[in-house]
């Protein structure tokens, strides 16, 4: 079968065209407990672009690829996450066409300056602002404004910021009015707007294909049309041409408010970048689903888990189904994702650090499994998950000492699973604290823990690992 020509990037012209309404009023997300689908309208069903509108870029025939939602671009099933020891080359020859980056990420951007140079027109380029929303921390500006608002509007300011934000829900829901967010957003709008520019110099590019806000924790940040207003400003400015976000906690509600901000509008969010594993995918099945409908573009990130446990044996069986082929705990999660999730992921990040992991990798996006192989698959990799952590935030208010657990436990799985401890320690430094020497082991958290993960011995690992 031949492929089809590849389009280049869309040219200036078209790009600056390409905008969306203007600003206009925006209301608080509904009740948590309302379900994405429950928001989303049943008369917005995703679009399909016909094959002209298609936008191809370094394809490769050994290499899947699925169009991203409405940016049209037909991505690699297997995009590039932080392979800071890996040619980035040789990933482009092999048809690998989407590459993340982030400001959080140490010195990642610069490291892909030379690579950029070269190759920015064949590829897909994304960075994400840090440090505002969540990542590694919400700013202490942030914080600070959005506790004034909440003292303005609820009489009370202390406490866990997603409780917070359940109160104010209510209170909305029960009088009609909302919390003055306006200065809050004001302040992440000016520091996306910053930390673009910071990006685009450290990679030496004129513009990204998107700019995520990075690890969005918080539905209200929904509620800040100041955000999307800084959006449009370098989108119509040609440094942007979409509008994405990534989440590690409370990736439901988070989720859930991404698709009410698309229904009212004037958001047009383009990608979504949430944590997902078989363990969380039916929980977030309803928002994904939804965000689908709404033709957004959607990458699976962090798909192996945190802190699972040892297999029984039955993977000897899963290998018996592929002909003999071997693959890792780690490989069978990517498996999970690529093709178990119902057509909902487009893509899946991948870290690879040396050749041999990217040619074990990238085969993963052409593997074909018969209905018996996907479904030991399934079993296998849930069995696998059981007593995972799944991000959902649970634990954090019940926490006494205000730790933000779900970080931690995203640190420690950097150590000892993703082999980034550079990065873990990076992270880590940014909290400012030792969260052994807080924790009075009161077990709280484990109580409420879903999957009943051992947090406190967590905590004490990250922190002999990080001494």
């Amino acid at each position: 079968m031949s492929l089809p020509p590849e389009n280049g990037q869309m040219d200036r012209r078209r790009f600056l065209q390409t905008t969306v309404a203007g600003v206009g009023a925006a209301a608080m997300a509904g009740p948590v407990a309302q379900s994405a689908e429950e928001k989303a309208p049943a008369s917005q069903p995703a679009t399909h672009a016909s094959d002209k509108d298609l936008i191809w870029l370094s394809r490769h025939p050994d290499m899947e690829y699925a169009r991203l939602g409405r940016t049209n671009f037909m991505v690699s099933r297997i995009v590039a996450g932080w392979c800071k020891d890996l040619p980035l080359d040789r990933l482009l020859s092999r048809g690998v066409n989407y590459y993340d980056n982030a400001l959080g990420y140490g010195n990642y951007e610069v490291q892909m300056k030379p690579f950029l140079r070269n190759n920015r027109g064949k590829l897909f380029l994304i960075s994400k602002a840090t440090d505002i929303a969540g990542h590694a921390k919400i700013d202490e500006g942030v914080i600070k404004l959005y506790r004034k608002a909440m003292q303005d509007f609820l009489g009370e300011s202390e406490g866990d910021l997603f409780d917070l934000h359940n109160k104010a829900v209510a209170k909305q829901n029960e009088t009609g009015k909302k919390p003055d967010l306006h200065p809050v957003g004001r302040h992440m709008a000016k520091m996306y707007l910053d930390k673009l520019d910071q990006s685009l110099k450290r990679m030496g590019v004129d513009d990204v294909d998107a700019y995520f806000m990075h690890g969005i924790e918080i539905p209200w940040h929904f509620d800040c049309l100041e955000v999307w207003e800084a959006y449009e400003k370098v989108h119509k400015a040609g440094k942007v041409k979409h509008f994405g976000f990534s989440t590690h906690n409370h990736m439901k509600e988070v989720l859930a408010a991404a698709v009410a901000a698309n229904q009212r509008g004037p958001w047009k969010i383009d990608i979504a970048m949430p944590q997902c594993n078989s363990a969380l995918f039916d929980t977030l099945k309803p928002e994904l689903a939804a965000l689908k409908k709404q033709d957004v573009g959607i990458i699976a990130m962090k798909t192996k888990g945190i802190a699972n446990r040892p297999v029984d044996g039955r993977e000897a069986k899963f290998k018996s189904l592929t002909q003999g082929k071997s693959y890792n705990e780690w490989e069978r999660a990517k498996l999970w994702m690529l093709h178990l999730t119902d057509g909902l992921i487009d893509g899946v990040i991948a870290a690879m650090n040396n050749v041999d992991e990217m040619e074990r990798t990238l085969a993963l996006a052409t593997v074909k499994l018969s209905a018996a192989a996907e479904k030991e698959l399934r079993a296998l990799v849930k069995l696998e998950m059981a007593g995972t952590c799944h991000v959902c935030g649970a634990c954090e208010p019940a926490c006494p000492e205000h730790i933000t657990l779900t970080n931690m436990i995203r640190y420690h799985a950097y150590i000892h699973q993703y082999d980034e401890k550079e990065l873990a320690r990076s992270l880590y430094a940014k909290a400012g604290y030792d969260p052994a020497k807080l924790c009075t082991s009161c077990g709280k958290c484990t109580e409420v823990c879903p999957s009943g993960v051992q947090i406190t011995r967590i905590l004490a690992e990250l922190s002999a690992c990080m001494a």
